[in-house]
C-alpha cells in the first residue's frame, strides 16, 4: 500500500528519531510512500535554515498530492501544528483511512481527539512494540485486498437513466445495480 506519512516539521530535530522509527515500521512490513521528506528536512533544519521561509505554497501542494495518492494516511500528532490538522481534515474528506500516533499517552487535547469518524483510529506510542503493532494492526486492517475498490465510470444518458430508474424501483444504489451485474456476468463467464 501506499502511506502518506505526516507530522511537525517544527520539532524535527527533537523528533526525527520518531519518525524514522515509523518510517521503518512501514518500510519492514513492506508498505511505501507518496513522498519521502523527513531525511531531507531534518538535514535542513541541522543546517539552521528557518521553517518560515520554506516554500509552504509548494509543501502544502506536494503535501495533498502525496495525500491523493496514497491509500492510507499516518499522522504523528504530539506536535500540534495547523498543517497537520489541515492534512487531517483532508484525510478525512477524501476518505483516507488514517492512522493519529502520539507519543506517551499524549491523546488527550490533541486537535483530532474530539473526531468521531470511521476512517480516523487514534493511537499512543512509546516503545518499538507500541509503534510496531498500532502501525501493523492499522495497516493490516486497512489492506486494500479486503476492501471495496472505487473507480470513476462514464455512461451515456440512456445508460444514466436506466440505473435511476433501477435504483427507483429496487430502492438500491446505482453502484450496487452495477456491481450485481458485472457479478452475474463473472458468474456467467466461469467454467
Amino acid at each position: 500500500m501506499i502511506v502518506h506519512f505526516t507530522t511537525s516539521k517544527q520539532d524535527i530535530k527533537v523528533e526525527y528519531e520518531n519518525i524514522a522509527k515509523i518510517a521503518g515500521v512501514v518500510k519492514g512490513l513492506g508498505h511505501t510512500f507518496a513522498r519521502e521528506w523527513w531525511d531531507d528536512e531534518y538535514k535542513r533544519a541541522q543546517t539552521g535554515d528557518v521553517v518560515s521561509e520554506l516554500d509552504w505554497k509548494k509543501i502544502n501542494e506536494e503535501n495533498m498530492g502525496a495525500l491523493a495518492r496514497a491509500d492510507v494516511v499516518i499522522i504523528e500528532a504530539t506536535g500540534k501544528t495547523f498543517s497537520v490538522g489541515f492534512q487531517l481534515a483532508n484525510a478525512i474528506q477524501q476518505k483516507k483511512p488514517t492512522l493519529v500516533l502520539t507519543k506517551n499517552n499524549s491523546l488527550a487535547g490533541t486537535f483530532g481527539s474530539g473526531i468521531s469518524s470511521d476512517f480516523v483510529r487514534f493511537a499512543n506510542y512509546g516503545n518499538d512494540e507500541d509503534t510496531a503493532k498500532a502501525i501493523g494492526d492499522f495497516l493490516r486492517d486497512n489492506t486494500i485486498d479486503t476492501k471495496d475498490m472505487r473507480f470513476n465510470f462514464f455512461i451515456n444518458r440512456p445508460i444514466y437513466n436506466y440505473l435511476r430508474w433501477a435504483s427507483f424501483k429496487t430502492g438500491k444504489t446505482k453502484a450496487e445495480i452495477l456491481r450485481e451485474l458485472v457479478e452475474r456476468e463473472i458468474e456467467n463467464k466461469e467454467p
